[in-house]
């Protein structure tokens, strides 16, 4: 989960699409967890240890929230893949919300000196005004469909366990 936007740190343009990549390639432990692990909580307990990885309190109430969720939708889809996935989307998207749209809006002043200390002043300017509205919409809707994506692959890896 922490690894994966470590290649594309380098530049603005990249670093603010990196949910896009983790939401196909973090379908495989979600979904491998869903069906192997079919117990009450199972999902609850893997977002909230997601959301403890974040630190920030509004990204572990976000994750906590997605668990919940996820534990609603599993509890009514009878097809256990179907609701692995609806689960999936649910909790890739709490990851954005809570690690980019909420700091964005309640800490942008701060986010944004801490990228300048981190990268440079232009990059810190670029990132500011890429986070738009609705360039956060659009990588929201791509998150959406690239998160089935990487549920159905990860349902091809897991055939057996469906």
């Amino acid at each position: 989960m922490y690894l994966i936007p470590l290649p594309f740190l380098f530049t603005p343009y990249t670093i603010l699409i990196s949910p896009i990549a983790q939401s196909l390639f973090m379908a495989l432990p979600f979904i491998l967890t869903g069906a192997k692990i079919q117990k009450k909580w199972a999902i609850l307990i893997y977002c909230v240890i997601w959301g403890l990885g974040g630190i920030m309190p509004y990204y572990i109430a976000m994750m906590t929230i997605a668990g919940l969720i996820g534990e609603y939708i599993l509890s009514k889809v009878k097809d256990r893949f179907k609701g692995l996935s609806l689960s999936f989307t649910a909790a890739i998207l709490a990851h954005y919300v809570g690690g980019t749209i909420i700091p964005y809006f309640i800490t942008r002043q701060q986010q944004f000196e801490m990228v300048k200390q981190m990268y440079g002043e232009d990059y810190a300017v670029k990132m500011q005004n890429l986070k738009t509205i609705p360039f956060m919409i659009g990588i929201a809707a791509a998150i959406i469909i690239v998160s089935f994506i990487g549920s159905n692959i990860a349902k091809r890896f897991f055939k057996k366990h469906f």
